[in-house]
């Protein structure tokens, strides 16, 4: 029996939230991206499959800060040299998101530059920040 317990409380000390943290990981999309690549089954996506980028963005957070209606924010940086802003509302204190730029949209913009992520409470602070290693902030020249 008391193993049993041990075991309970060794699964749910894995299981836990616990490093509190906000993190982003980069995908290219393309037809490997597809499962059926991979296993050689029928798909009529294999005929024109997406092309472009996908970034997912995960987050750990405690209660304390859930109670604060945090948001997550991903500021993305294109080859165009435009900015777009994403908000993702966080109602689970483990979770994740993505933004997706794929086929037209991403090559007009010529794919993800830099990125950066941040989880803000309601007040505006931030809790827990990524940035990607050539994060800057663009500077803009007016004509």
């Amino acid at each position: 029996m008391l193993q049993m317990g041990m075991w309970f409380f060794v699964l749910l000390s894995l299981c836990s939230c616990g490093p509190y943290y906000v993190s982003v990981m980069q995908k290219w999309v393309d037809e490997r991206y597809l499962a059926s690549t991979h296993v050689g089954t029928p798909d009529p996506r294999q005929e024109a499959p997406f092309i472009g980028q996908m970034l997912v963005v995960q987050w750990c957070v405690p209660s304390e800060i859930l109670a604060l209606n945090p948001v997550a924010v991903l500021d993305v940086i294109f080859w165009d040299h435009t900015e777009q802003r994403i908000c993702f509302p966080i109602t689970h204190k483990l979770n994740y998101a993505y933004y997706k730029l794929f086929d037209s949209e991403y090559e007009e913009k010529g794919g993800i530059l830099t990125y950066k992520a941040a989880i803000l409470t309601e007040d505006g602070c931030i809790y827990k920040e990524c940035k990607h290693q050539f994060w800057v902030n663009l500077i803009k020249i007016e004509d």
